[in-house]
């Protein structure tokens, strides 16, 4: 018996098309009709229809005429995605602090707040607080439910994104949490959980580098280390969603780390442990001493106020710290290939930390440009927007 030919189902050709054309003004900006067909390779008849459609429903703008040299024939006039269509709510929680936002579809906050992270209660009790805090932003701001395309929750850590659950955080819960189902239940939208790290890459993606290039490894060092693929700009995810956790490649043999296993890179060189090894010989470091004994503490949320202290064996902890995290990447770099490293974090905003991360890469492999590594440009208020891609790569593109 031969094989039943299988039809091709037109709708989703259409969904497919019509994908294709938001993800080329995203990247490209305002175009004219018959430059998007050049590009998409559609016919213009089948992009009139589309963009016909999409102005309709308010989801891209005319803007008007092109600017180019005077011609005959019919003027190009520009489209571009509508950024004020809908908003989204972005919920980052972070171990010591959880960060709500609305955003319009470009990145652009409209409002947003944020509490600490109480892991001393139940995290359904938590997330119950969150929506609080949703509902009086939302009413502070007049923003309408109907507005909200959808939310986004990212969390540290293990997620089931297509269940919406949390399975565990590290160092917020231990035990799975059903963040989807707790947060869509108390506000009525479309909401989508995803690891921080991955966010970040879909943020990447969309809105800085990944615009561009396809292949990249995102690093991240602070307060955890984490790290995310982009290949083909697509993330990565593996087998079972844990592709490129760097953190956890083995570095040492006794360390405990937060995941339960030993000797993970992130029991050395977290900020945590960068502050845990630092008072464990603050004995030998005189002038950093003098400058706790004079009312000040060393934590890690205040690393970059001490760090820079000139004391010989702090210097020396810094350098061991920022070594073995560069050779630990230069591994993972080995087996991922990519043509551009992204660096994330505030460990990397640390005057003098990202020039010496740099240099203790070269000891391992000095032939690398000077480009291979480059600091995000998203940085600047990512713990309001980095859920933003995940909701427009859910529901919108």
């Amino acid at each position: 018996m031969g094989m039943k030919y299988q039809g091709i189902n037109l709708g989703n050709v259409k969904i497919s098309n019509r994908s294709s054309i938001l993800r080329l003004l995203n990247n490209n900006g305002a175009m004219s009709r018959k430059d998007i067909s050049e590009a998409v390779g559609l016919t213009a008849a089948s992009v009139t229809l589309i963009t016909t459609e999409l102005l309709e429903e308010g989801v891209i703008v005319e803007l008007g005429e092109a600017e180019e040299e005077k011609r005959a024939g019919r003027k190009k006039i520009l489209v571009d995605i509508n950024h004020a269509y809908k908003n989204v709510l972005c919920i980052a929680i972070e171990s010591d602090e959880t960060f709500i936002s609305v955003t319009n579809l470009g990145g652009t906050v409209k409002c947003h707040y944020s509490l600490f992270t109480d892991k001393d209660i139940e995290p359904e009790d938590f997330l119950q607080k969150i929506t609080s805090k949703c509902k009086r932003i939302l009413k502070e701001n007049d923003i309408e439910m109907g507005t909200i395309l959808g939310a986004s929750v990212t969390v540290p850590g293990k997620v089931d994104r297509a269940r919406g659950i949390s399975l565990n955080t590290y160092n917020i819960w231990t035990r799975e949490v059903r963040i989807a189902d707790i947060i869509s239940g108390e506000l009525g939208l479309k909401v989508i959980v995803e690891n921080n790290l991955k966010a970040y890459a879909q943020s990447e993606i969309y809105f800085g580098r990944g615009k561009s290039e396809s292949e990249m490894l995102l690093l991240k060092w602070g307060p955890g280390v984490g790290a995310a693929i982009v290949s083909g700009q697509h993330i990565y995810r593996g087998a079972n969603d844990m592709a490129a956790e760097i953190g956890h490649m083995t570095s040492g043999e006794n360390r405990m780390c937060n995941c339960g296993r030993k000797g993970c890179l992130e029991a050395y060189v977290s900020t945590n442990a960068i502050v845990d090894d630092v008072l464990a010989s603050i004995d030998k470091m005189p002038s950093l001493k003098k400058w706790v004994e004079a009312g000040n503490i060393v934590g890690s949320k205040n690393i970059q106020e001490w760090i820079s202290i000139d004391d010989a064996s702090l210097k020396a902890i810094i350098k061991e710290k920022v070594n073995r995290l560069a050779h630990n990447v230069r591994n993972a770099i080995s087996l991922i290939d990519p043509n551009r490293v992204v660096l994330i974090g505030y460990m990397f905003d640390i005057p003098g930390v990202y020039d010496s991360f740099i240099e203790a890469y070269k000891q391992f492999d000095d032939r690398i440009t000077d480009d291979f590594f480059v600091k995000s440009e998203l940085s600047e208020g990512i713990n309001h927007t980095e859920g933003l891609a995940v909701v427009l790569e859910e529901l919108f593109f």
